[in-house]
Protein backbone atom coordinates (compact mmCIF):
# COMPACT_ATOMS: atom_id res chain seq x y z
CA UNK A 1 0.00 0.00 0.00
CA UNK A 2 1.38 3.02 -1.32
CA UNK A 3 0.59 7.12 -0.19
CA UNK A 4 1.51 9.64 -2.65
CA UNK A 5 2.64 12.88 -1.36
CA UNK A 6 -1.14 14.59 -2.04
CA UNK A 7 -2.64 12.02 0.14
CA UNK A 8 -0.22 12.44 2.94
CA UNK A 9 -0.90 16.21 2.66
CA UNK A 10 -4.88 16.01 2.41
CA UNK A 11 -4.55 13.07 5.35
CA UNK A 12 -2.17 15.29 7.44
CA UNK A 13 -4.66 18.41 6.59
CA UNK A 14 -8.15 16.42 7.11
CA UNK A 15 -7.86 14.04 9.42
CA UNK A 16 -4.44 15.29 11.49
CA UNK A 17 -2.69 12.08 11.11
CA UNK A 18 0.99 11.44 10.89
CA UNK A 19 2.82 9.24 8.92
CA UNK A 20 2.50 5.99 10.28
CA UNK A 21 -1.13 6.12 11.38
CA UNK A 22 -1.31 7.06 7.49
CA UNK A 23 0.04 4.08 6.49
CA UNK A 24 -2.37 1.65 8.59
CA UNK A 25 -5.24 3.79 8.05
CA UNK A 26 -5.04 3.34 4.22
CA UNK A 27 -4.77 -0.21 4.98
CA UNK A 28 -7.75 -0.59 6.64
CA UNK A 29 -9.97 1.64 4.33
CA UNK A 30 -8.70 -0.48 1.26
CA UNK A 31 -10.08 -3.62 3.15
CA UNK A 32 -13.27 -2.52 5.17
CA UNK A 33 -14.16 0.38 3.05
CA UNK A 34 -17.66 0.56 1.08
CA UNK A 35 -16.78 0.13 -2.48
CA UNK A 36 -18.81 2.14 -5.51
CA UNK A 37 -20.66 -1.23 -6.07
CA UNK A 38 -21.74 -1.32 -2.86
CA UNK A 39 -23.38 2.24 -2.72
CA UNK A 40 -26.67 3.22 -3.58
CA UNK A 41 -28.94 6.21 -4.14
CA UNK A 42 -27.87 9.66 -4.32
CA UNK A 43 -24.64 8.50 -2.11
CA UNK A 44 -23.81 5.94 -5.65
CA UNK A 45 -24.56 9.00 -7.82
CA UNK A 46 -22.47 11.38 -5.90
CA UNK A 47 -19.19 8.56 -5.96
CA UNK A 48 -20.21 8.43 -9.62
CA UNK A 49 -19.21 11.74 -10.15
CA UNK A 50 -16.13 11.32 -8.22
CA UNK A 51 -15.29 8.41 -10.44
CA UNK A 52 -16.28 10.31 -14.08
CA UNK A 53 -13.58 13.14 -12.44
CA UNK A 54 -10.88 11.03 -12.19
CA UNK A 55 -11.22 8.35 -14.25
CA UNK A 56 -7.96 6.71 -13.36
CA UNK A 57 -9.60 6.34 -9.76
CA UNK A 58 -10.45 2.62 -9.79
CA UNK A 59 -11.26 1.98 -6.33
CA UNK A 60 -13.24 4.49 -4.20
CA UNK A 61 -13.70 3.95 -0.76
CA UNK A 62 -16.11 5.12 1.68
CA UNK A 63 -14.99 5.12 5.79
CA UNK A 64 -15.92 6.96 8.45
CA UNK A 65 -16.83 10.51 6.97
CA UNK A 66 -14.06 10.33 3.80
CA UNK A 67 -14.10 9.01 0.58
CA UNK A 68 -10.41 7.62 0.20
CA UNK A 69 -9.59 7.72 -4.03
CA UNK A 70 -6.97 4.99 -4.99
CA UNK A 71 -5.56 4.46 -8.16
CA UNK A 72 -4.26 0.46 -7.72
CA UNK A 73 -3.21 -0.04 -4.47
CA UNK A 74 -1.90 3.86 -4.67
CA UNK A 75 -3.85 6.33 -2.11
CA UNK A 76 -4.09 9.91 -4.28
CA UNK A 77 -6.67 11.46 -2.46
CA UNK A 78 -9.03 11.68 0.49
CA UNK A 79 -12.67 13.72 0.00
CA UNK A 80 -14.84 14.61 2.64
CA UNK A 81 -18.53 13.23 2.25
CA UNK A 82 -20.98 16.07 1.62
CA UNK A 83 -22.89 16.86 4.75
CA UNK A 84 -26.19 16.26 2.79
CA UNK A 85 -25.54 12.88 1.95
CA UNK A 86 -23.78 11.83 4.89
CA UNK A 87 -27.50 10.41 6.39
CA UNK A 88 -27.40 7.99 3.79
CA UNK A 89 -24.05 6.96 4.43
CA UNK A 90 -24.94 6.34 8.01
CA UNK A 91 -27.92 4.11 7.13
CA UNK A 92 -25.47 2.20 4.88
CA UNK A 93 -22.90 1.31 7.55
CA UNK A 94 -26.12 0.51 9.86
CA UNK A 95 -27.26 -2.17 7.77
CA UNK A 96 -24.29 -3.26 6.62
CA UNK A 97 -22.71 -3.65 10.51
Amino acid sequence: MEISMHAAERLKERCGMNKKSMQRMAQKVFDEGIRHSQTKGRLNKWVTGLYFKNPKAKNIRLYDDKAYIFCGEILVTVIQIPAGLMKDFKKMVKKRR
